[in-house]
């Protein structure tokens, strides 16, 4: 990646973490949007009637206000209610709406979040029906996963799809979702660890589907940032004429273009980087691509007006390469909502014991 690119990004990138810790997003909300933090309403230990009390109210559709009364209770004094709820064989909608219940806790208990994720993940673990127990483990691991990666917290989000693999052994979508967020830390953070990782799982995945041309896209992207410049070619030459979606085919213009922009084919980088741009006006990646191009051929009003469209543009939303970069991550919330509203209906069209 050019010096002018990594500037961008680590621009960017500080907007961005900014953006969101003034948001204050945590896993499946905004705990600022809550009435009150339960630090200051703390009580003393959590016996199992009222456990069960919260999850009745859980299944009655109020995740919310459970998991912040949940929260508001010492997150070690759960250990042994989880286990004698476990132990007392509920009924699977009672196993996933007590997961989503310490998920909803974990959202508000920072001291304890760590911990109501691990109870979450042994009530899903739980679930008697080995299909429907893999189903929900994965749909669960990609929602907590995906909130890491848009949080840009890196450390939690790898943790958080290792032991996703723990759980689903050769899962493809927990792979390709761990590929895509070793690729982006590593090139936020420009650490060869991680990308050296996402190249592995990256093969690893065209080893079983060889003609999947957005995986070669991305592993294309990985092998550039590692400085493997002429490999990181061959695999777009691989794809060429390939029909791709729209944000693997600008991620593909725009590591042409920095590739032969650290070349110095000048003419090449700009006209890679300005089809990049009228695909993507919104990209600023393309736009400064574009900019560094024509500064490089001595063209400064092209340079200028290039530069203008990215001055003038208004603040909307994720940028295209970050929306390529996060991919369905963004989608978490909606994961989230989805599992909740799948429990609410099972929970209505039964007789659920209080």
């Amino acid at each position: 990646m050019t010096h002018r690119l990594r500037a961008l990004l680590r621009t960017r990138t500080a907007t961005r973490q900014a953006l969101i810790l003034a948001a204050g997003i945590l896993l499946a909300g905004v705990a600022g949007a809550f009435a009150a933090s339960p630090a200051a309403l703390v009580q003393d230990r959590l016996d199992g009637p009222r456990y069960r009390s919260l999850l009745a109210e859980t299944l009655d559709g109020l995740f919310i206000a459970s998991g912040r009364e949940l929260a508001s209770f010492p997150g070690a004094s759960a250990a042994s209610v989880v286990r004698e709820f476990i132990a007392s064989r509920p009924e699977p909608v009672q196993l996933q709406a007590a997961a989503l219940l310490h998920t909803e806790a974990a959202v508000l208990a920072s001291q304890d979040a760590d911990r109501h994720l691990e109870y979450a993940r042994a009530l899903l673990a739980a679930l008697p029906d080995a299909a429907r127990r893999e189903v929900w483990l994965r749909r669960w691991w990609l929602a907590v996963g995906y909130s890491y990666q848009v949080a840009l917290n890196s450390v939690a989000g790898v943790a958080a799809y290792e032991a996703a693999l723990d759980d689903l052994p050769g899962d493809r979508e927990i792979r390709e979702a761990l590929a895509a967020m070793l690729q982006m830390v590593g090139r936020q953070r420009e650490e060869q660890p991680y990308l050296l990782r996402a190249e592995e799982l990256l093969r690893e995945l065209l080893g079983e589907m060889p003609k999947d041309a957005e995986l070669r896209v991305r592993l294309a992207g990985v092998l550039l940032d590692l400085g493997r410049v002429q490999e990181a070619e061959r695999e777009l030459d691989a794809v060429e004429g390939a029909r791709l979606p729209p944000l693997p085919r600008l991620a593909a213009l725009l590591i042409r273009g920095e590739a032969a922009l650290g070349a110095e084919h000048f003419r090449d980088a700009e006209t890679a980087f300005a089809e990049a741009a009228r695909r993507a006006r919104r990209s600023p990646a393309a736009v400064s691509g574009l900019v560094a191009a024509r500064l490089a051929l001595g063209d400064r009003t092209g340079a200028a007006e290039a530069a203008s469209t990215l001055l003038s543009r208004p603040a909307a939303g994720w940028e295209p390469e970050w929306r390529y970069w996060l991919g369905p991550a963004l989608d978490f919330q909606e994961l989230f909502q989805a599992m909740k509203d799948e429990v609410r209906d099972a929970a209505g069209r039964q007789e659920t014991p209080r």
